[in-house]
């Protein structure tokens, strides 16, 4: 009960200190539960998802006249159950626009199925579901609710080529495999029977297909599953005809938390910062405990306090205010849970919503307060060395017997600046720790600008870093290929096209499997997104770049030779580079035309990447392609727009992020330096007053706070300035070294780092100010009266 006394009333004594413990103690505990919360809990919130709708493990959408090969094919796959089979219809250049919103019409593929279909895979549970579905009705994906503030009852309008129905939105659905464009650039809807019947038989607005839904009996072997199909369906579908998408529930799952991840990563990565912030705070108000209080240190164990219980009254002064704002944390983190729910519903395409996280709770407690504990125990272990005696006369550690670097009889200085100087010098352990916080949020500060300018203004190299070829416009066309892509190649408005396709396969190497999405192009110079990271691209049939994940699931390197086996045919392949993405989780690899073709002798492109030139309106392009070769199975779609389609929720998630950073960051600096000054003024109260009677004006004393305290946090922002510019893209590199990235390069704009700190600076110098004017109130007069009495 004593103990608790002394710490309640060291507490009480400083109070500012305990209160921004606490703020920083809680912002920590905000950032760290959050982020544990939602890294610990997505996979098993999918899981339970897909579940309760009984998802898909694997969906093929191929040609109908291809249905009994399809079946038969799963059907002879170990760990095949049941599967079920349905008409849609299929477009790759269908534009969308709800015009309730007022948005531009963007484009997107998309599949159409029957709403009124009974299923016992994917169930479609209706959110908002509508009173009446109406004979226009469409069920639409949960991820336009949340990323785009769909509502029930919006029109929707949906475009091919000039031709539009408008929709009225009568629910939205949940479905991991459909659940977010980043992960698969399709949306899956549901119209009522008659108006899908119309849109199958009119060709303009589509292809019909079959879409095939399958369970197997092990869910997480359903990327094995898809490579055995796609293998097997091959000697079906020799040259590409009538195969439109295989999709599988491992790679749909990885995928769809892979934007989440990130920003989580972020938030964990701000809660250490702060976090170390708190406990440079706590040794530094540690150690002005200890140099304030020492006569009362010695007097107490001068009546018989052991100096382990003064230390243990230091430790449950902290653990006191450590819970505090741990609970305080914990029940904000409560509080903005709707508005992370938000993020997370929409960075991942599915409701989120999870009760109180037990072991998230557990791991932010422990960290924090066993951080808060070592800390505090290191910073006042030194009260064991302090002796009564010493205690009693103010400690040998309060003189000072060091050098006098400016005398002030012989310097030149100016006496305010030498003064002022004077006390840079003196404060150096103060100085030290103002030095590491601004160091630390110069750091976050760039890093947070950087992740803005690349995900919000400008996202080019988060366009590269997924590794998708751009373009103006993407085409697919299924026969008479060559001749169609040498016709667009020679149109007024094409500037330059590239022919690419790619194909799921395996790679073997030393009897190792892995599966990879293969790339194929005639020559690699021409396209505008270099994904190697080591070595080169593909020149010759015989070389191949593999990404850093398939290598290591293998066991290859640079200079190995794996095999690729398509049908009944296996070739040898040289391992020239390495390649890194994004895109299918990081899975991938790059062979020429030519190595194909050894593979597959009548081998084909299907897919032109067309660049335009300056001026050409995309959309009006497109709808002239479409409509000049709608007899030919040719579709094209305006690339960037379904880029950004698949980047706006993530973007939007890092702004929130980014602009919370931000102002958390200055608010820690106004926090931290108001503490500092306020504790500096305290402790050299006594000083200040006898230097306004030895003449000194209010101003100046205020002055030598100034220029004592101004360089630490202008050099340390610059620095930490320096270190965010050198350490942001590998700091990138390393969140997302999971799925195969070895280095970034996000443009980090000069203009920033030269901005941080002069904001950094200007904020220091406005909190400074603003707590020295606390100067002005010292009296000489009123200190000699009080120092009578």
């Amino acid at each position: 009960m004593k103990l608790f006394m002394i710490a309640k009333n060291n507490i009480k004594k400083a109070k500012f200190s305990t209160a921004t413990l606490v703020i920083l103690i809680a912002i920590t505990t905000v950032f760290l539960y959050i982020g544990t919360n939602v890294l610990a809990n997505i996979g098993t919130f999918i899981e339970n998802k897909n579940t309760e709708v009984n998802g898909a493990h694997f969906i093929a959408i191929v040609d109908g006249k291809f249905d009994k090969a399809v079946k038969d094919i799963c059907e002879s796959i170990d760990g095949f159950q049941y599967m079920e089979r349905e008409d849609a219809i299929m477009s790759l250049s269908s534009e969308f626009q709800d015009i309730n919103v007022g948005e531009k019409n963007y484009s997107m593929s998309s599949i159409l199925l029957n709403i009124g279909t009974k299923r016992a895979i994917s169930t479609v549970h209706i959110i908002d579901q509508a009173n009446i579905i109406p004979e226009n009705g469409i069920i639409v994906p949960y991820v336009l609710k949340v990323s785009r503030e769909y509502k029930t009852g919006d029109t929707l309008r949906f475009s091919v080529n000039g031709k539009s129905i408008d929709f009225e939105i009568a629910g939205f659905y949940e479905d991991l495999i459909f659940a977010n464009p980043s992960n698969v650039s399709t949306y899956k809807l549901f119209i009522v029977d008659k108006k899908l019947n119309d849109l199958i038989n009119n060709p303009d607005y589509g292809v019909k297909c079959s879409y095939t839904p399958v369970i197997t009996n092990n869910i997480n072997k359903s990327e094995d599953f898809e490579n055995q199909y796609t293998n097997k369906l091959k000697s079906v579908i020799t040259d590409g005809d009538g195969s439109y998408a295989s999709l599988n529930y491992s790679t749909m799952k990885t995928g769809s938390s892979v934007f989440i991840n990130i920003i989580m990563a972020v938030l964990v990565t701000f809660s250490i910062i702060v976090l170390a912030i708190a406990l440079i705070v706590i040794r530094f108000s540690t150690a002005t405990h200890i140099e304030n209080n020492i006569k009362n240190i010695g007097a107490m164990e001068a009546t018989g306090y052991t100096t382990r219980q003064i230390l243990n009254s230091i430790l449950l002064e902290y653990m006191i205010i450590a819970i505090v704002g741990y609970i305080v944390g914990i029940i904000s983190s409560l509080l903005v849970s709707p508005a992370v729910s938000g993020i997370v519903s929409s960075s991942i395409g599915l409701r989120w919503k999870t009760d109180i996280s037990l072991k998230a709770v557990t791991v932010s407690f422990v960290v924090i307060v066993l951080s808060v504990l070592a800390i505090a125990y290191f910073s006042a272990v030194k009260i064991k060395k302090i002796t009564p005696l010493t205690a009693l006369r103010n400690g040998i550690g309060t003189h000072n017997f060091k050098r006098n670097s400016i005398p002030l009889d012989k310097t030149k200085l100016n006496v305010n600046i030498a003064l002022g100087i004077k006390a840079f010098i003196y404060n150096k352990k103060q100085n030290f720790m103002v030095g590491i916080i601004v160091m630390l949020l110069s750091v976050i500060c760039v890093f947070a600008f950087t992740m803005y300018y690349n995900f919000v203004v400008d996202n080019t190299e988060m366009i590269k870093l997924t590794g998708m070829e751009n373009a103006d416009v993407q085409m697919t066309a299924q026969e008479d290929e060559d001749r169609i892509f040498d016709e667009i190649a020679e149109m007024p408005e094409v500037e330059s096209t590239v022919r690419i396709n790619s194909y799921d396969g395996i790679i073997d190497y030393s009897g190792k499997e892995s599966s990879a999405n293969i790339k194929i192009t005639q020559d690699y110079s021409n396209l505008k997104i270099n994904t190697c990271v080591k070595g080169r691209m593909p020149c010759n049939d015989n070389e191949i770049t593999i990404t850093s994940i398939v290598l290591d699931e293998l066991g290859a390197k640079i200079g190995d030779t794996i095999s690729i086996k398509y049908n009944d045919i296996t070739r040898e392949f040289l391992v020239v580079g390495i390649t890194q993405h994004l895109s299918r989780n990081g899975r991938g690899a790059e062979i020429t035309t030519q190595g194909m073709k050894k593979l597959v002798p009548y081998y084909e492109e299907k897919e032109l990447l067309i660049h335009l030139k300056e001026n050409v309106n995309t959309n009006q392009f497109v709808t002239k392609i479409n409509n000049s070769y709608k007899d030919q199975k040719v579709q094209c779609i305006n690339w960037y727009e379904v880029i950004d389609i698949m980047l706006k929720t993530f973007s939007s998630s890092i702004k929130i992020i980014v602009i919370g950073c931000v102002m958390i960051t200055a608010f820690i600096i106004i926090f931290v330096m108001f503490l500092v000054i306020r504790v500096r003024i305290l402790k050299e109260r006594t000083r200040l007053g006898v230097s306004k009677a030895l003449g000194f004006t209010s101003n100046q004393l205020i002055g030598h706070v100034v220029i004592s305290e101004m360089p630490v946090i202008l050099l340390a922002s610059i620095i930490g300035s320096i270190l965010g510019y050198i350490g942001t893209n590998p700091m990138m590199a390393m969140m997302l070294a999971s799925n195969g990235i070895l280095n970034c390069a996000f443009y980090i704009d000069i203009s920033l780092i030269l901005m941080t700190p002069l904001v950094i600076s200007m904020l220091g110098l406005i909190t400074i100010l603003t707590v020295s004017f606390g100067i002005k109130k010292i009296s000489p007069c009123k200190m000699f009266e009080e120092a009578k009495n």
